[in-house]
């Protein structure tokens, strides 16, 4: 389930450098280091609820890929496609406040929220049987690779459910070796808190980083307190498998949508992208 911040934010400007193509018949975005690379592990990206329509996603994609040397795979799985663009500006406009005494404020606001509601329940009916296929993806790209590379996923917002999830999977059905060997998380949505993670860290112990904004609407102080006092719980007190970054004056969302105009927003997605990509070269290469 998302949130409504969850469908906020900056369309970022760029080419992405990557290319579409079909693997393990699911359609693909493939990000491949900028200069040659020796690694053969690769990384699986899952998206906010934007998908495909949000060119952040892939740039991001790009980023890592270039900072890694890995190959970077974002899936489309969202059934019926990403969110449409135009629910940025929707739900944008209702949180701008609007004068109790503006009829013509309240009228437009009543209208957004309607063209809201329209985008945001459908997406929480289409998106509830999304997570078998990006799992069956999962271990299809995990029996691909050739011996000794290793699988890492990053998930955002809506996808950062998914992934916290998939590192509870075995690479193979009613197996005992891990699908994932890292994971990053960013200002994950739908998760029960620390349940969810406490769970999933227990099952294979994958090391995993997770960054959040202090103030992302879904996830408290207290709720991320929680979460990393679970995680020193299930990884060990002295343990560096996991790490927990608050951002200061960040929002849901900020690790892909962040307004470049925004100073202190945009240093911390670019801060979370460093994050992720030196996890990865840590467990990965």
């Amino acid at each position: 389930m998302s949130c409504p911040d969850c469908f906020r934010g900056t369309i970022h400007e760029g080419t992405p450098k990557g290319k579409e193509e079909t693997i393990h018949n699911v359609l693909t975005y493939v990000a491949t280091p900028e200069t040659v690379s020796t690694s053969n592990s690769k990384i699986i990206f899952v998206t906010d609820v934007f998908g495909f329509n949000l060119v952040n996603n892939k740039l991001l994609a790009d980023k890592y890929a270039a900072a890694t040397g890995c190959e970077v795979l974002v899936p489309s799985v969202i059934p019926g496609g990403g969110a449409p663009l135009s629910a940025i500006e929707l739900f944008d406009s209702l949180s701008t406040p609007v004068g109790l005494l503006d009829l013509g404020g309240q009228t437009k606001r009543a209208g957004a929220a309607f063209k809201a509601a329209t985008i945001f329940a459908p997406f929480a009916v289409r998106t509830r049987n999304a997570y078998p296929k990006l799992l069956n993806f999962s271990r299809d790209v995990k029996a691909s690779l050739p011996p000794g590379a290793k699988l890492a996923v990053a998930g955002f917002c809506w996808g950062g459910m998914h992934s916290t999830k998939l590192t509870a999977e075995a690479a193979e059905q009613g197996g005992n070796v891990s699908l994932f060997d890292a994971h990053f998380v960013a200002h994950p949505a739908g998760l029960k808190t620390p349940d969810d993670f406490s769970a999933a860290a227990n099952k294979f112990k994958v090391p995993i980083s997770l960054a959040i904004g202090d103030l992302d609407m879904l996830l408290s102080k207290d709720k991320i307190d929680a979460i990393e006092s679970s995680l020193r719980e299930s990884y060990g007190e002295k343990s560096g498998d996991f790490e927990v970054k608050t951002y200061g004056s960040c929002k849901h969302g900020f690790a892909v949508r962040a307004d470049p105009k925004r100073a202190v927003e945009d240093e911390a997605a670019m801060q979370a992208a460093a994050q992720a990509t030196n996890w990865f070269k840590k467990y990965l290469l």
